[in-house]
């Protein structure tokens, strides 16, 4: 069989994940729509960067302290019903936010503060769930090609949802993605509910909780790859905090743009991931050499530092092109890493540890973002967040310099 066909053949062959990736494109579309309205509707309710960077930080900091134990609830119950309970609860959350218009000041951004943070639990509990479930209903031969696969659906979905986001919000009213997005998670639900997953609850024994959270840091301390992961989920996390904002504020500020300007930089993104992820999942492309994924990690910081300084839609799309056209290796080799270095039963706390440690630097990335514009000035935001990135990229590049993958796997079960 011709490695052209690998996704049409697990399309074909497998109906619980085509299942999946359907519910996973409509709860996808309407999470990014509302992200983009998300986005203009805090910086219209804010007067400066550090009211931006702080109250978006603030309104996200809370759920990751609960996301890690989100990990222990989803290997103690069934992963369908953890998705399905979170995509209910979702729907009449994401209407709230036509309210906060209504209000000012503190009040506007203490309403804002309360949705996003509930927001934010569930968000981390669903994107904990969907890792988690890939492996309970695709054979591990077939991993890499999910994983890449998964990754080029949520990047034609942020493609779209972006797209969408900004010219709508141009054009349109921006309460109408709040009931749009509403209703995407009542359909995401029902779709879930039609899963056929089959899983072995977690024995009796094994159901003390406190327990359950020590057993992520134990895997993490034993097993080499999974530190460097949760330590890149950190360096990575500064990027992603500072990514959102700055797009926005470099659409506005720099490039002097609506709206429709920052779709533009979301579309450079989103279309080099999907076409990157494509070539991926087609090919179950893994480097050789394992060290090549520190200069990959090298590179994402050094693309991301150079984004700050661009004055141009035209430049900033080509340098987001060149960090997603990076960035894109990453995802695949990181979820193939939690998935096959642990055990089924503990693999819900490893993707909860890991969603912990990626959220508490997306919340301080964005604090410092919105720091660093008031005090230092917007094109050294950037700058700063991937120092730590290009510096951990650097370690992992001299620890594994010259070793296979066949290699690394043996040397990065205890290290």
């Amino acid at each position: 069989m011709s490695k052209k066909s690998e996704i049409i053949r697990i399309l074909k062959e497998n109906r619980n994940y085509r299942h999946l990736l359907l519910t996973t494109t409509i709860s996808g579309l309407a999470t990014w729509g509302a992200f983009i309205a998300m986005l203009m509707l805090l910086s219209e309710i804010t007067e400066t960067g550090v009211q931006l960077g702080a109250l978006w930080a603030l309104s996200g900091i809370v759920p990751l302290f609960m996301s890690f134990g989100l990990g222990g609830i989803i290997d103690r119950f069934h992963t369908r019903t953890v998705l399905i309970v979170s995509e209910w609860v979702r729907a009449p959350l994401h209407a709230l936010f036509i309210l906060v218009p209504f209000f000012d000041g503190w009040l506007a951004w203490t309403l804002f503060f309360i949705v996003r943070f509930v927001i934010g639990v569930f968000n981390s509990l669903n994107a904990v769930a969907r890792q988690t479930i890939i492996p309970e209903i695709i054979k591990g031969d077939d991993l890499i090609v999910a994983n890449s696969l998964n990754f080029t659906l949520t990047s034609t979905i942020r493609l779209i949802g972006a797209a969408t986001g900004g010219t709508v919000i141009t054009l349109i009213d921006p309460n109408y993605f709040w009931v749009l997005a509403s209703i995407a998670f009542v359909i995401s639900a029902v779709l879930v509910s039609r899963l056929q997953v089959k899983r072995e609850k977690v024995k009796p024994k094994e159901r003390h909780f406190i327990k359950e959270l020590k057993v992520g840091l134990t895997i993490a301390k034993n097993k080499v790859f999974i530190r460097y992961v949760l330590l890149f989920a950190l360096t990575g996390g500064l990027i992603i905090g500072s990514f959102n904002l700055m797009l926005q504020q470099m659409a506005v500020i720099t490039y002097d743009m609506p709206a429709i300007g920052l779709s533009l930089l979301y579309i450079a993104e989103g279309a080099t991931s999907v076409a990157l992820g494509i070539w991926i999942a087609n090919r179950k492309f893994m480097f050789v050499k394992i060290h090549t994924y520190g200069w990959i990690y090298i590179l994402m910081g050094a693309t991301w530092a150079l984004f700050g300084f661009t004055q141009t839609i035209h430049q900033g799309m080509f340098v987001i092109f060149l960090f997603a056209a990076v960035g894109g290796f990453v995802v695949p080799f990181e979820r193939m890493v939690m998935q096959t270095h642990v055990e089924a039963n503990a693999r819900g706390r490893i993707f909860g540890l890991w969603n912990t440690c990626s959220l508490l630097s997306i919340n301080i990335g964005a604090l410092i973002t919105g720091m660093v514009i008031d005090y230092v000035g917007l094109a050294y935001v950037p700058l700063i967040v991937a120092i730590f990135e290009i510096i951990l990229g650097i370690v992992f590049f001299v620890q594994f310099k010259g070793r296979t993958t066949d290699e690394a796997k043996k040397f990065g079960e205890v290290g």
